[in-house]
């Protein structure tokens, strides 16, 4: 792995200050320990990706009720139960999404990732603050971890007898080595159980016109609310996987007054080098393309880059926040072997419409048009750090 390891305003957020750029990625720093990245370049390996776990016994039952310390360590020892079964490793993860109940649990959570990787390369790791599937919960978390030792054609799904309790389906699965697609939120109109189920099937359409099917599908994220909503959702998925194990869901907390839920999903496909470029951004049929988001992007070849949530540095300013947010994301694009026409999935977490706004349009000051990468935009209760309202958490690639 390549570790990136001049730091944006994640490492400093515990007092919310500006960003840290603690030097170049040369040798030295991109092996240095005890922070957490900007970035890390995944090897050209099987990748592991959980489920949402939170911090659970074998029974279901909540660990540590009000302690976020114990709270944070069963959840470390959940997901590195997962990682386990598919042979990969919670010290060699790559990315860790985190979804804390509070900004306070937030900065727990940090220092405790730098605690724990004190001594070796830490993964990179994204925030977002709101409720979790467990109202007594302080913190959930999915993570991706190298699998060197699978090498499988197809997507594994795999249920951990331990973590049973909490989660249904699978627990963890495997993206074989290859390529990989992305497919940004859909939602459809209704009630939850029903525009849960209708999502899914213009999910499953979209993966028929790129060729792939319900097997191939690795890991399901849903924006849902209300997040007391989560067993309605969770039904109509298994539903859709029927007959089969279901692939790990992640949950998140999102505020829409329109729509109860929209959902992404990550796929494999085969590598393609015939395609002559490293991501090909595709429109399914029915879709209007867009000059800011793609709905669909496959990677052909090359390597993942997973960037840390990404945040301004200037407190209560919208614009500036997105303006140094995507400078972070040019520092890292450009030092992992990226670029801004090399950007796969993006999901943005903004607190308030003005941030949302400013997102809408600053977008296209970056993205060349016609190479916008998959993504998803979630209004948030917080992004995590006092007077930051948006986050960008990226998935770029690297062809060195």
């Amino acid at each position: 792995m390549k570790y990136l390891v001049t730091t944006c305003a994640l490492v400093a957020a515990i007092s919310a200050t500006s960003p840290a750029a603690n030097g170049k990625a040369d040798s030295a720093t991109l092996k240095r320990a005890g922070e957490i990245p900007l970035a890390v370049v995944a090897d050209k390996v099987a990748l592991a990706h959980t489920a949402q776990l939170l911090p659970l016994n074998e029974k279901g039952e909540l660990v540590g009720k009000g302690d976020i310390e114990k709270q944070i360590a069963q959840t470390f020892q959940n997901i590195s139960q997962a990682l386990k079964a598919a042979g990969a490793d919670l010290e060699t993860a790559v990315k860790i999404n985190v979804y804390a109940a509070t900004e306070t649990a937030v900065s727990e959570v940090q220092m405790a990732v730098v605690k724990k990787w004190n001594k070796k390369p830490a993964p990179a790791v994204s925030f977002v603050v709101g409720t979790l599937d467990n109202t007594n919960a302080l913190v959930a978390m999915d993570a991706i971890a190298p699998a060197r030792k699978f090498n499988e054609a197809k997507t594994k799904r795999i249920q951990v007898s331990a973590l049973r309790g909490q989660v249904s389906g699978a627990q963890v699965s495997i993206l074989p080595k290859g390529g990989v697609v992305y497919i940004s939120g859909q939602a459809k109109p209704g009630e939850l159980a029903d525009a849960t189920r209708q999502t899914m099937q213009s999910l499953g359409d979209t993966l028929t016109f790129l060729g792939l099917g319900k097997r191939d599908v690795v890991q399901i994220k849903a924006f849902i609310d209300p997040m007391a909503g989560t067993a309605v959702a969770r039904k109509q998925i298994a539903d859709f996987f029927q007959g089969e194990t279901a692939p790990p869901v992640v949950f998140v907390d999102w505020i829409s007054p329109k729509l109860p839920i929209e959902i992404e999903l990550i796929a494999a496909a085969p590598e393609n080098r015939a395609a002559g470029e490293s991501i090909s951004y595709i429109t399914p049929p029915g879709f209007q393309v867009s000059n800011v988001y793609s709905k669909v992007a496959r990677v052909n070849y090359g390597k993942l880059v997973y960037v840390s949530g990404l945040y301004g540095k200037t407190p209560g300013n919208a614009e500036q926040q997105v303006l140094e947010i995507f400078a972070s994301l040019r520092q890292a694009a450009q030092e992992t072997g990226s670029n801004f026409d090399s950007l796969a999935k993006a999901t943005y977490y903004v607190s308030d419409s003005a941030a949302s706004n400013k997102l809408n349009e600053l977008r296209p000051k970056f993205y060349n048009p016609n190479r916008p990468p998959a993504a998803s935009k979630a209004l948030t209760r917080s992004v995590g750090f006092p007077g930051m309202a948006v986050t960008m958490d990226m998935i770029a690639v690297s062809e060195k």
